[in-house]
């Protein structure tokens, strides 16, 4: 998954697209404003459950207010931007853009891709839907700070993936390959997954 970066790419105007959500009205502050661009036909979307999964996220980061967007894109669309920015030629599975990194105030903007969800879920054995809601997770967990580059920090990304799925109830794919043991909670047993 990708590591976060500080650009000028810009989606804030969210809801102002087609098929996108304003979930949230105007926060007060402090608060965040969630919104959800959904840029693609090919995989039906929630985007209360994409919304709750970065609420997640921010409700344990050390910001209380801003702006994130949400775009759901297919994979054309997040090869184009993967180039663009990070000159890697090839989709992806979740961009993070922070546009805004002033603590307590954090805006920025996670494309995912739901090609690539549907794809990645096919091969391990759940339901696309939560492939993306990890996406929105991980991207948001870069919003915030984490990284993944190093083993040390990959397995620390990682035990906080597990963590947010769990709070939101998600039940883990028959393929845990991405999690090795070592990730699992000490008290991890199927049930904690389960939705």
């Amino acid at each position: 998954m990708n590591e976060k970066i500080s650009n000028d790419l810009s989606i804030s105007d969210a809801s102002s697209r087609e098929g996108s959500l304003d979930v949230d009205s105007e926060p007060p502050e402090p608060g965040f404003r969630i919104l959800v661009a959904n840029e693609q036909s090919s995989l039906a979307i929630e985007n209360a459950s994409l919304v709750n999964a970065v609420r997640t996220v921010l409700a344990e980061s050390n910001y209380f207010s801003g702006m994130i967007s949400i775009a759901v894109v297919d994979d054309p669309r997040i090869h184009e931007l993967n180039r663009q920015y990070l000159q890697h030629d090839y989709p992806t599975d979740v961009l993070s853009f922070a546009l805004v990194d002033e603590p307590p105030h954090l805006e920025g903007e996670l494309v995912v891709s739901s090609d690539t969800a549907m794809r990645n879920a096919a091969e391990l054995g759940w339901m696309a839907s939560d492939e993306l809601l990890l996406y929105a997770i991980h991207g948001a967990l870069h919003l915030v700070g984490h990284r993944d580059k190093s083993p040390a920090d990959n397995a620390a990304m990682c035990r906080e993936e597990l963590a947010h799925l769990q709070k939101l109830g998600v039940s883990l794919p028959a393929d845990r390959s991405r999690w090795t043991e070592a990730h699992l909670p000490t008290d991890y047993s199927g049930e904690n997954f389960a939705k």
